[in-house]
């Protein structure tokens, strides 16, 4: 049992081809094992002869058309034919083909083999005995690595919906492909729609053309390089933002990370839909919310200012209310002084408290203008081409709210708020509402 043990762990292990060479030693001249490998003859091993290279070029196919189609229910088959297509004359001029169901092996030789065929039966069968091991082991670690891949799949799906920045996104699927595929690099691009910038990993941004500008493409792994090593395939991932995900491996992928990879651009563009209508959704929501709040405020806001009953009351209300509207601790409010014909601070808050102002009054008459523009930001030199503001507090202004009476300016509420601070709420349309009420009420005390 020993002995048995041991010869069938030499044939399992690649001990079927070596006995193919001792069998062919004492009996022919020389000869050449060799096997296909894409449009080439492998050459695996070698009796009496020092071949000068480890390929036939372009022998695969020519040497297969000699021979005819394997029968299909046989595990081997053992055959000869002659070769016509032998560069040199009289060298290897018969071929014997070992055939399997997933494996050839030919033996070239400078005579007949016919008195062989017998023999090499045996020998066949040892080699497929050994090739159908190998392929067991093969498909056991092709099913291991599936597992492994469904295992990790089941993992990720938890997570892979989770709303999060796309940043953060495209850095959880980079953690995620290089834990299960095990690629020698992988970056993640995304696309402008004039140039690709790197949002993970290391590699060059490749130029935007080829399949990185293509309008529409399937969530399915492309095979962009598969001639030499560094092998690569791009995974595009198209939905709401365009992105690329650019794996390289040693090896050729083999067909179940392709298959895995398909999934997970499914999967990916899947849940980046779905986060891109969450956000929408919740930003919707948001804006009816800051909608409500600001008609809320505005109502309780004019109720107040009706209910002033003079002329400084009223401009300190209205500088109350910006400050609140505003969520700001500093607000300037000047008016006009019709005793000395000009503008001057009545009113600055500074961390809520009032802070008294010198009273400099402009010797420049009062601002007027058919457009009454609701407001001005001071980045723009439009408000100070019509009023020339001496107050030290206006240096950290940013916005300016005019008070309107009839084309002429009766005064303004200026604020430290930038424009786009506002500008995407409904607060911008409340100041300018209040302003215009307060002008309105104004006139009661002029």
């Amino acid at each position: 049992m020993s002995n048995l043990y041991e010869q069938m762990d030499f044939i399992l292990s690649g001990g079927a081809l070596r006995s193919l060479v001792e069998y062919l030693t004492p009996k022919v001249s020389s000869a050449l094992i060799v096997s296909p490998k894409d449009a080439d003859l492998e050459i695996v091993d070698a009796v009496g002869t020092a071949p000068d290279g480890l390929f036939l070029k372009g022998w695969a196919h020519k040497l297969a058309s000699a021979f005819p189609e394997r029968t299909k229910g046989k595990k081997f088959e053992v055959s000869c034919a002659p070769v016509s297509f032998a560069p040199t004359e009289g060298e290897w001029s018969w071929a014997v083909a070992l055939c399997g169901k997933h494996w050839t092996f030919y033996i070239l030789l400078r005579e007949t083999p016919e008195d062989m065929l017998a023999e090499l039966s045996p020998i066949a069968g040892l080699i497929a005995l050994w090739k159908d091991f190998q392929h067991i082991e093969a498909m056991e670690e092709r099913l291991s690595r599936m597992a492994y891949m469904i295992l990790a799949t089941k993992s990720t799906l938890a997570s892979i919906f989770e709303p999060m920045p796309l940043e953060y996104y495209a850095s959880f699927l980079t953690d995620v492909l290089n834990e299960i595929i095990f690629p020698r690099s992988l970056s993640i691009f995304k696309d402008d729609g004039t140039a690709l910038s790197l949002i993970e990993g290391e590699d060059a941004p490749p130029e935007r053309k080829g399949i990185y500008s293509q309008e529409m493409l399937p969530p399915v792994p492309i095979v962009t390089k598969n001639d030499s090593s560094p092998y690569e395939v791009v995974l595009p991932i198209i939905e709401t933002d365009r992105l690329f995900c650019v794996i390289k491996w040693d090896n050729t992928p083999e067909k179940e990370t392709l298959d895995f990879l398909e999934l997970v651009s499914s999967l990916a563009s899947r849940a980046l839909a779905i986060n891109n209508l969450k956000t929408k959704s919740t930003r919707e929501k948001n804006e009816v919310s800051s909608g409500k709040y600001a008609i809320l405020t505005l109502s309780e806001a004019l109720n107040a200012l009706k209910t002033m009953k003079n002329r400084l009351d009223l401009l300190a209300m209205s500088a109350d209310i910006f400050t609140e509207v505003t969520n700001v601790d500093k607000c300037l409010l000047v008016a006009w002084d019709d005793e000395s014909g000009g503008y001057a601070p009545i009113d600055y808050r500074k961390g809520n408290i009032k802070t008294p102002s010198a009273p400099l009054v402009l010797a420049s008459g009062k601002v007027s203008s058919k457009e009454e523009t609701q407001f001005f930001d001071l980045v723009t030199p439009e408000f100070s081409g019509l009023l020339n503001c001496p107050w030290p507090e206006m240096a950290d202004m940013k916005l300016v709210f005019p008070i309107w009476d009839r084309g002429f300016m009766d005064g303004f509420i200026a604020v430290p708020t930038d424009y786009s601070t506002l500008r995407d709420g409904d607060k911008l349309s409340t100041l300018t509402i209040i302003a215009q009420f307060t002008a309105l009420i104004l006139r009661n005390f002029n």
